[in-house]
């Protein structure tokens, strides 16, 4: 048996018929869906400040490249809703994000302890051996 029968739909269009009638409510939408991620214009991707810096990393570097995030993920493979838990809730995976980090000519790489900047990249373009740590 169906959980969506014919009779609970109806219920829930009526529903939100009557939510859609509300004064102000066709705006309120619009404006939401203009500012929702995948519309916003070009280079101006919010980045949270507890972001891990990987992911600041894309972010940045799709911000500087004008990359919409639907386009990143259009040709990563990485679904859209993914990359966006990114900036907030959830880590990537490694897989996903080196993806994501290739669309944009970027790869993962490994560097000395501390010279990675608070933005996710190389502070210095010649890196030197890490001191052993005892």
């Amino acid at each position: 048996m169906s959980y969506w029968t014919l009779e609970r739909r109806a219920r829930q269009a009526e529903v939100l018929a009557s939510i859609m009638a509300r004064p102000g409510m066709r705006e309120k939408i619009s404006a939401a869906a203009r500012t929702s991620i995948a519309n916003r214009h070009r280079g101006q991707i919010e980045i949270p400040a507890h972001t891990h810096p990987i992911v600041r990393g894309l972010f940045e570097a799709m911000n500087r490249r004008l990359a919409k995030q639907f386009e990143v993920s259009c040709a990563s493979g990485v679904h859209a809703n993914v990359m966006n838990n990114w900036r907030g809730r959830h880590l990537p995976r490694l897989d996903l994000i080196d993806a994501a980090l290739g669309a944009l000519d970027f790869e993962l790489a490994i560097v000395p302890r501390g010279r990675r900047g608070p933005d996710g990249f190389l502070r210095d373009a010649d890196p030197e051996e890490p001191e052993p740590r005892s």
